[in-house]
């Protein structure tokens, strides 16, 4: 069959969920082989019933995706039920917009789907069909501006990894597919067979829904002029010397004043946030790839003590230390 995930004999003769993925000219690839990928693997790990995923598009056949290859796409099946409606993002979302059948057809498969889902920028075509109207949803962080600029009637929200707000999942950029899938693998079949998909996949286990967007780049990062990234690279090296003003300013090489001042402005953070995040991003390291304690943690970290730990890494992340730890176990 064009466009579907291959499954054995055995699954073939059980009853399947439907899933179709929407292609389209300037789409997105890994928002398309992410969730495939997932839903193949676990039909591979025991799903029962099995995902059938097809590829579809508004006009069967090869539809180029972003980064310049073809796909084969296959019809928009024009009645029957679907379990599951994926639409993917990327550069061609907006093209797809100005094209009236795209929204016919969303719309009718949104009524005949039990789940609709977007995956970053595809927001903006469930936003079009007048499907997100009266919703929460999230998009990829740099998109968010502009789908609640030009949708005044979605509540969008620029933070989540994914967002559930009745029959319908948004997520935010890329990857942030994968989290979905996963998530809705552990609804369909249980967190055990959700758990050696992405074991299979190599991703973590998994990401919470109301976690912020990783990909965001701190505005420390982005700094990445001298002095300030050697500076970072210190703190992150020695993260419980107190790190003041005064002792940032001298490594820096410049006056507590000024340092405060060029670095505020250069970062968008005052030092001691800054400090906060690096602290925090080592902690997350440690929280996923050791079993020290937390206690253990808040001390190689500099955050001193748990209690410490668990609002620096809520403030960050929006979530705390040991629901972190547990989702990626």
């Amino acid at each position: 069959m064009i466009g579907s995930v291959y499954m054995s004999n055995r699954q073939q003769k059980l009853p399947r969920r439907t899933v179709l993925i929407l292609a389209f000219d300037g789409v997105q690839i890994i928002d398309i082989a992410g969730p495939a990928q997932v839903l193949s693997t676990a039909n591979e790990e025991g799903a029962d019933p099995p995902y059938e995923v097809r590829i579809v598009a508004l006009q069967a056949g090869l539809i180029e995706n972003a980064s310049g290859f073809c796909i084969l796409a296959g019809e928009i099946p024009k009645e029957g039920a679907v379990d599951t409606l994926v639409v993917p993002g990327g550069p061609g979302v907006h093209n797809l917009r100005e094209n009236p059948l795209a929204s016919i057809a969303l719309n009718d498969l949104s009524q005949r789907a039990a789940r609709v889902c977007s995956v970053c920028t595809g927001a903006f075509l469930l936003a079009e069909a007048g499907i997100l109207d009266g919703r929460r949803a999230v998009t990829h962080w740099r998109s968010s501006e502009r789908l609640a600029r030009e949708f005044p009637n979605v509540t969008v929200d620029p933070e989540p990894i994914f967002l559930n707000d009745g029959p319908v999942w948004t997520t935010a950029g890329v990857t942030a597919g994968i989290d979905l899938m996963l998530s809705l693998v552990q609804q369909d079949h249980g967190a055990a067979l959700s758990a050696r998909v992405a074991r299979r996949l190599v991703v973590y286990m998994r990401r919470a829904g109301g976690q912020k967007q990783y990909s965001e780049p701190l505005a420390l990062q982005a700094a990445s002029a001298a002095p300030f990234d050697v500076l970072s690279c210190r703190i992150a090296g020695d993260p419980c010397l107190p790190w003041t003003v005064e002792q940032m300013a001298q490594a820096a090489g410049q006056s507590p004043r000024t340092f405060h001042r060029r670095f505020e402005a250069a970062t968008g953070l005052s030092p001691a946030k800054a400090v906060e995040k690096i602290r925090c991003d080592l902690a997350r390291s440690l929280l996923h790839t050791t079993d020290l304690s937390l206690g253990q943690i808040a001390g190689r970290t500099g955050l001193g003590s748990e209690s410490r730990l668990r609002r620096a890494m809520t403030r960050q992340f929006g979530v705390n230390p040991s629901e972190m730890r547990d989702r990626f176990a």
